[in-house]
């Protein structure tokens, strides 16, 4: 008793702001959840070293509810079985100089019983207090409550390129990729999008990495991005930001839009097609349908952005500037120069 006592003392508990001030270098940030805990959402390089699996973690639940004693036998000789599998695995090559950071959901028997026998091999280990529960509402209190407001957001038709001029703009935040998706009927190209948790999460990465920037680009976007919702304090800031509107002759957007969607099917195509078919004439409809069956790609996309996109798109009237797309580096080159311009931003 008096040794697992010293195990515990060596192993500190953290509460949030200390443990996410501490995750650094030289250091290992372990998940000790299930896989399917850790696939909805974690915590940024975390790496999932589960204590029990989705199947284990779910009979030890089951078994809990009529007998505590014999889910807590059953729970530590399965949790002993996959440590040592860590311990021989990806743990074999960590130095006893590695600082070790655990966390599970709620900071309880998981994270702590993996602690433990770290602590006991020698490592030092820092569990999070409050477990992941604790991280997320630190999330969605840092999301409601965070002062950074240095934005420009970009505008632009469809296929007008602000998604490539975001990724070549180092002091940007790419919200499509955080979501995976382009953010309009067809955007769904990239497959699964994140969780809410976990674009969140990236969200909450992302802001407190561009608050060493003077002023961060941002594309403007609906609420919402696919199945997912801009924080609402993030969007109203970017309601309230200056506009740089991207100019792009059709022939060029038309171009960027069938490289990027060159490779949907026709499932995809109709899936999608049927989402705008209360917002465009019919005629239009059926001329990009056949098109699109014709695999006259070209005309498919210029009919759509024409006669949906350009359409249903608020251009506003209150912009700071006005920036015609011919090349990145131009464009990039002409951001940058007002930026500079701008104190009062």
């Amino acid at each position: 008793m008096r040794i697992d006592l010293v195990y515990l003392l060596m192993m500190e508990e953290l509460n949030i702001q200390n443990f996410l001030d501490n995750v650094g270098q030289n250091s290992i940030l372990i998940d000790a959840r299930s896989p399917a805990e850790f696939k909805q959402s974690h915590i940024k390089n975390a790496i999932n070293l589960y204590v029990l699996d989705n199947d284990e973690r779910a009979r030890v639940g089951s078994i809990y509810k009529k007998s505590p004693f014999d889910a807590k036998m059953l729970g530590a000789s399965l949790i002993s079985a996959n440590v040592s599998k860590h311990l021989q695995g990806y743990l074999s090559n960590i130095t006893p100089k590695t600082k070790i950071f655990i966390y599970c959901s709620r900071g309880g028997q998981r994270s702590g019983s993996f602690g433990v026998i770290l602590s006991a091999i020698g490592f030092r280990v820092y569990k999070l207090k409050g477990g992941y529960k604790a991280y997320r509402n630190y999330i969605l209190n840092y999301l409601d409550t965070f002062s950074y407001d240095k934005f420009i957001v970009l505008d632009g038709y469809t296929g007008s390129g602000k998604s490539e001029i975001i990724r070549h703009f180092e002091n940007s935040i790419d919200l499509e990729s955080l979501a995976n998706h382009c953010g309009s009927s067809f955007g769904n190209i990239s497959g699964e999008q994140p969780s809410a948790k976990q674009f969140q999460n990236s969200i909450y990465n992302e802001l407190k990495r561009v608050k060493k920037h003077d002023v961060t680009l941002i594309e403007g976007e609906s609420k919402k991005i696919g199945k997912l919702q801009i924080p609402c304090k993030l969007y109203r800031t970017m309601l309230k930001a200056p506009r740089i509107w991207i100019e792009t002759p059709l022939e060029h957007r038309v171009q960027r839009i069938v490289k990027e969607y060159r490779s949907i099917d026709k499932d995809f195509f109709e899936k999608a097609i049927k989402k705008i078919t209360p917002y465009i004439k019919k005629e239009y409809l059926e001329e990009a349908k056949k098109a699109f069956y014709e695999n006259d790609f070209q005309r498919c996309a210029a009919i759509l952005l024409e006669k949906y996109y350009d359409k249903v798109y608020k251009k506003r009237d209150n912009y700071v500037l006005s920036i015609k797309f011919d090349n990145i580096e131009k464009v990039l080159k002409e951001i940058k120069e007002f930026i500079l311009t701008r104190t009062s931003l």
